[in-house]
């Protein structure tokens, strides 16, 4: 009866003590966490350097990628819309013209339909400068009557191409244009322009990469007799590392933030410019800045790359080290 008390509290002794030794280890971490930026802020000119550097280098994908976001924003905004010109038969009567308006405008795939005569055509041709003079020179109006025939937003292609050979069919219509050669061209270029930021940022990660390690191992050459003696008292290889991942760590860490900075930067000095041309070409578009998600993925990337490169150069260099 008396041996129960003694095995429950050795029991909690031991408990205690496995919970102590995990409070101990990461209030070690804490601490040689805290001191490793304290230490790299005890050298700002170097440190500021080796930010900075990280910085531009994570900015310059950073920019790219938020060129094709909105790119693809505007892309499919256009795609989206889809207009259509279909050109009437020259001899064609204003009551067979308002049949055909109506009858185009019955179709499912048709949100709205707007005509166009010749006379109106005429007159928004002499308002561009040049060509009301060419025009007077001749003895008719040129110009055909037009329905501008908008579909519903996100039709795809193939229910778009079967509407342009429905109405392609009917009578008194000589041809219906779709203007989307140039929204696949820049479809096109920007499956290219995403291509090149992968292997823009996989290059320039390498970069980053290289950075850090070349730093971590000129601290680890600094501080080589430091390494000896900790090692010569019994410190083993992973305490002695411990303090240049940290570095590593916040090298990385405070690059992406300030690389987060200077896009933020860039989007507040190209914004206005950028809505300016929008607004001359008749465009409800806005600059948009890197979204939340991409932009914890920036920071959480250079930490890790921070992390790589110093364990890199860690491996390389501190197992030469003996006492």
């Amino acid at each position: 009866m008396s041996e129960k008390p003694t095995t429950q509290q050795g029991a909690s002794a031991a408990t205690l003590g496995t919970s102590e030794k995990f409070s101990a280890y990461f209030r070690n971490h804490q601490m040689v966490a805290v001191e490793s930026l304290a230490k790299l802020l005890a050298t700002p000119a170097s440190s500021l350097l080796t930010w900075l550097v990280i910085a531009i280098a994570l900015t310059l994908p950073g920019a790219l990628y938020m060129a094709v976001n909105n790119l693809q924003q505007l892309s499919g905004h256009f795609e989206a819309s889809g207009q259509m010109t279909v050109f009437l038969a020259a001899d064609i009567r204003e009551a067979d013209s308002n049949a055909l308006r109506l009858r185009v405008a019955s179709l499912e795939q048709v949100n709205k339909v707007v005509y166009v005569s010749p006379e109106q055509a005429l007159e928004e041709f002499t308002q561009y400068g040049g060509i009301s003079e060419a025009l007077s020179f001749l003895d008719e109006n040129p110009l055909p009557a037009v329905l501008l025939v908008e579909p519903p937003l996100g039709i795809d292609k193939e229910e778009l191409s079967v509407l342009v050979a429905q109405i392609q069919s009917f009578k008194h219509v000589d041809s219906v244009q779709v203007d989307m050669a140039w929204v696949e061209r820049l479809l096109a270029l920007l499956a290219l322009a995403q291509r090149l930021v992968a292997v823009v940022g996989v290059l320039l990660a390498l970069a980053i990469v290289l950075v850090v390690g070349n730093t971590i191992r000129l601290s680890i050459a600094a501080r080589t007799e430091e390494i000896r003696v900790i090692k010569l008292v019994g410190g083993t290889n992973a305490y002695v590392r411990r303090p240049f991942l940290y570095s590593g760590f916040w090298y990385g860490a405070i690059g992406g933030i300030l690389a987060w900075l200077m896009l933020g930067l860039c989007w507040i000095l190209l914004q206005g410019p950028v809505s300016d041309i929008a607004e001359l070409y008749g465009a409800d578009f806005y600059l948009q800045p890197l979204p939340f998600e991409p932009t914890c993925w920036l920071i959480l990337s250079a930490s890790l790359l921070g992390l790589i490169g110093s364990w890199w150069s860690v491996q390389r260099h501190l197992v030469a080290i003996e006492p």
